[in-house]
């Protein structure tokens, strides 16, 4: 394998890690953060609690390859990332830790006050946790303050318009995706009053509207429509389109409350913002905002031969054996809990 057949490789896998993890992400972080909203009592919130905390483990390992294989693939590039988003990261990291604690001792003391403060825990986090993804990667995308000389951000400038706007992309598809989970593994009452939540509240038409606005703030900064693939394959200008058009089927089948279809494509509206986004910096890996030339490039901070072939294989091997898992997991809980479920 060559050097330059690594780094492509290594950043497509990047990719697809991060594809993988956010589409189920999304909708865990979305039921988890609606617990407050739609629980009428204990029984409602264990239901949800159940067909979110079946899975939330399983997919943080989505996460952990791509932290991981960034760090042994590219380690300036997460170098650079870490240094500029390190309280966003650490935020994360905290709102990661008190959701997993938060979901699994809900029930463990048989006090209403423990279980009050824990599901306000949980959805306080499970809101950031998504909101917070949203601004990271909506900041990687957009591009760094690089210049030659290094960083010249202040701790303000990750929190632009554009990293705003894609926070609350994704908290608006996170309480969407949530709301069509929940009807889809629950009985009763519950999943309707969701998706009669996400209609009220407009959460689906937030998110066509908040797409729109972070692409336009990809763009007048000149990182993501002129990247170096969307000039040489112009056909890739479909991308976005598509990525446009899911969104507004997540707006149409939310005023529909079609619970199948709203899940389908909110799901898809995250995958392709992230294809859109990963598409659009090739072959950069830390895009510049201010200066272009500056930007790292995959193919020159790229790791040893060594070191790549390893990470290529390890992914090669295990990725379809967590899909296969996962995709077992899914099918096995299939069933909707009934609201007297034990």
């Amino acid at each position: 394998m060559s050097s330059l057949f690594l780094a492509n490789a290594l950043y497509i896998i990047i990719g697809f890690t991060w594809v993988m993890y956010l589409i189920q992400e999304v909708f865990i972080t979305g039921s988890s953060a609606l617990n407050l909203v739609l629980a009428k009592d204990e029984q409602e919130r264990k239901q949800i609690q159940y067909s979110s905390g079946l899975h939330w483990d399983g997919i943080e390992v989505w996460f952990i390859a791509s932290v991981t294989i960034l760090l042994g693939a590219f380690p300036q590039a997460f170098a650079m990332t870490y240094t500029y988003l390190y309280v966003v990261f650490y935020l994360l990291l905290y709102a990661l830790i008190t959701r997993g604690i938060v979901i699994e001792t809900l029930y463990k003391m048989d006090s209403p006050i423990w279980v009050k403060w824990n599901a306000r825990a949980w959805a306080i986090s499970s809101a950031l946790i998504i909101f917070l993804f949203g601004v990271y990667i909506t900041n990687w995308f957009y591009g760094f303050p690089l210049e030659s000389t290094g960083l010249t951000g202040s701790f303000f400038s990750i929190f632009s318009v554009t990293s705003i706007a894609g926070g609350l992309l994704f908290f608006a598809l996170s309480v969407t995706a949530g709301a069509a989970w929940i009807a889809l593994t629950t009985e009763g009452e519950l999943g309707q009053r969701g998706l009669a939540f996400v209609k009220k509240i407009g959460f689906n038409i937030m998110v066509p509207v908040l797409l729109l606005l972070v692409f336009m703030g990809y763009n007048v900064a000149d990182r993501l429509f002129v990247g170096e693939l969307f000039t040489a394959y112009p056909v890739l200008f479909i991308l976005p389109f598509i990525a446009f058009a899911c969104a507004m089927l997540v707006l149409y089948f939310g005023l529909q409350q079609d619970h199948k279809k709203l899940f389908i494509f909110s799901l898809l509206t995250m995958a392709m913002f992230v294809i859109v986004g990963f598409v659009g910096m090739f072959p950069e890996i830390v895009p510049s905002n201010v200066d272009p030339s500056s930007s790292m490039i995959i193919h020159d901070v790229v790791t040893q031969v060594k070191s790549g072939q390893i990470i290529f294989i390890v992914a090669v091997v295990a990725f379809p054996v967590i899909i296969g898992y996962q995709v077992w997991k899914y099918k096995k809980f299939a069933t909707k809990l009934a609201k007297d479920f034990e």
